[in-house]
C-alpha cells in the first residue's frame, strides 16, 4: 500500500467513524447502551468468516481484548451516553482532541513535536472555537455527558497508540487483527446486549434501531477498523493521530445534516481551522519523510 492510498483509507475510516456521533439520534427511542452493544455484536458476527484464520494466527489476545474494550465497546458506550446527555456537538468536539493527545504522546522525545506545533495549534484553536459556541448547555446533565466524553477520549487515545504500536511490532498479524478485534468485541458485547433486551424488552421502532446497529457494525466498525489497520502500518503515529481529526470534522457535518441546521460562524471557523491543522500535519510529515530518505553523513533522524 502506498502512502497516498493509506491516506485515502484513513479519510474513509474517519468518515465512517464520524457517523457514530449522530447514530443515537437516528434511533432516539432505543437505549444508547443497546445501540452501542448491538453495534459490536454485529461487528463480531461479520468477523466470523475469518474465525479459522484468526485461530491459526499467533494473535496476542490480551492486547486484542484490551483494544476491543478501549477502542470499541467501552469507548462507544461512553460516546453514546455522552451524546444523549450533552448532545453531539459537545461529544464530537471533546473526542476531537484525540489527535492532540496522540500526537503529544507519540512525538515526545523524537524532535518532531517542534515541527508540529503550528498544526497542533490549529487543531487546538479549532477545538476551542467548537466548544464556545452560543447556546452552550452547562447543565449538570450536560457536564456529566462532557465527563463521559473525556473518558472516551482517554480510552480511544490509548487504543489508537497501542494498536499502532502492535501493528509495527507484529506485522504478521495485520491481516487478521481487525477480525480478531471484531470477534473479541462481539464476545464482550453480546452478554450486555442480551441483558439489556431481557430487562428492557425490544425497543420502540425496532426496525430503525436494527438498521442503525447494522450500519454501525458493518461500516463504522468492520470497514473502518480494517481500513485503519491496513493504513496505520504505512504512516507515522504522529500523522495517524492528526488524521483522526477528520472524524471530528465529519461528525460536525453529519450532526448539521441530521439536525437540519447550519453551523454558526464560530463552529464553522472551528471546523475550517481543524481541517487546516490536519492538512498542515500531513505536509509536515511528508516533508520529514522526504528528508529521512535523503543520504546523510550525520545522525539518522529519529522516527516516531
Amino acid at each position: 500500500m502506498t502512502k497516498n492510498v493509506a491516506l485515502l483509507a484513513m479519510v474513509v475510516a474517519g468518515t465512517a467513524w464520524g457517523a457514530v456521533f449522530v447514530a443515537p439520534g437516528l434511533a432516539p427511542l432505543a437505549p444508547a447502551l443497546l445501540l452501542a452493544t448491538g453495534r459490536f455484536v454485529a461487528f463480531g458476527a461479520v468477523s466470523l468468516p475469518q474465525l479459522r484464520s484468526v485461530l491459526r494466527a499467533d494473535v496476542p489476545w490480551g492486547r486484542v481484548i484490551a483494544h476491543a474494550l478501549t477502542g470499541s465497546v467501552l469507548y462507544y458506550a461512553l460516546v453514546a451516553v455522552s451524546v444523549r446527555l450533552a448532545g453531539p456537538t459537545v461529544a464530537v468536539a471533546t473526542i476531537g482532541l484525540v489527535p492532540v493527545v496522540m500526537a503529544l504522546v507519540s512525538a515526545r522525545g523524537t524532535g518532531r513535536i517542534v515541527g508540529l506545533v503550528p498544526a497542533l495549534g490549529l487543531v487546538a484553536v479549532g477545538q476551542v472555537l467548537l466548544h464556545v459556541g452560543p447556546g452552550q448547555d452547562w447543565s449538570l446533565e450536560a457536564l456529566v455527558g462532557l465527563g463521559l466524553a473525556v473518558l472516551a477520549l482517554v480510552s480511544w487515545s490509548w487504543y489508537g497508540l497501542d494498536s499502532h504500536k502492535l501493528l509495527h511490532e507484529r506485522p504478521d498479524v495485520a491481516p487478521v487483527l481487525a477480525a480478531a478485534q471484531g470477534l473479541a468485541a462481539g464476545v464482550l458485547a453480546l452478554p450486555a446486549a442480551v441483558a439489556l433486551l431481557v430487562i428492557g424488552g425490544v425497543p420502540a421502532q425496532p426496525v430503525r434501531a436494527l438498521v442503525v446497529v447494522l450500519f454501525l457494525g458493518l461500516v463504522s466498525s468492520w470497514l473502518a477498523v480494517r481500513l485503519w489497520h491496513a493504513a496505520a502500518g504505512h504512516l507515522s503515529p504522529v500523522l495517524v493521530s492528526q488524521l483522526m481529526a477528520l472524524e471530528t470534522a465529519w461528525g460536525f457535518v453529519f450532526a448539521a445534516v441530521v439536525e437540519g441546521g447550519v453551523p454558526g460562524p464560530l463552529q464553522l471557523a472551528g471546523e475550517i481551522t481543524l481541517v487546516a491543522g490536519v492538512v498542515a500535519a500531513v505536509l509536515v510529515d511528508a516533508r520529514r519523510t522526504r528528508l529521512d530518505r535523503l543520504p546523510d553523513d550525520g545522525p539518522v533522524p529519529a522516527h516516531a
